[in-house]
């Protein structure tokens, strides 16, 4: 694991003990890290909200359009966090597979500025689940069927 942030003291704070005094330290500045993108704020209302919920989830004062998540400090158990606010914001379904995809602002931003029904969804695969669910009852009302009729005899 990698620190989001480093803090160059001249000398720790210590106890009178001797020991490290954690209550002491500094705390780390919340700016943006210095990343290979240079910084770009969010234009449209979308990037805006988004920028927001990641600024607030990652302890940040600001973040570029263009910034990964993960280069910003991000790990998975914050993305769903994210997830979770951005689909409580924008009331709709945000997968934590569609947050892999489109780890930028303004990649999220197209995302969510695409129709519903543009979005490539888990819709085919819930289908074909439900069929599958269907064909698995019906053999299994089959099984009783049967199960009845044998012991009738």
């Amino acid at each position: 694991m990698v620190p989001s942030a480093f803090v160059i003291l001249d000398a720790l704070p210590l106890t009178p003990n001797g020991k490290v005094d954690r209550r002491a330290l500094p705390v780390p500045d919340s700016l943006r890290p210095e990343l290979a993108s240079t910084y770009q704020p969010p234009q449209s209302q979308i990037e805006q909200e988004i920028a927001k919920v990641w600024q607030t989830v990652l302890h940040l004062e600001k973040v570029g359009v263009n910034d990964n998540f993960f280069d910003l400090g991000g790990n998975s158990l914050l993305m769903v966090q994210v997830t979770n606010k951005l689909q409580a914001i924008f009331q709709r379904n945000l997968s934590v597979v569609a947050m892999f995809q489109h780890p930028t602002i303004s990649s999220l931003a197209q995302y969510f500025s695409q129709q519903p029904e543009d979005v490539p969804a888990f819709g085919s695969m819930r289908d074909r689940a439900q069929k599958q669910m269907e064909v698995l009852n019906q053999r299994k009302n089959l099984w009783i069927k049967q199960s009845k009729k044998t012991r009738n005899q």
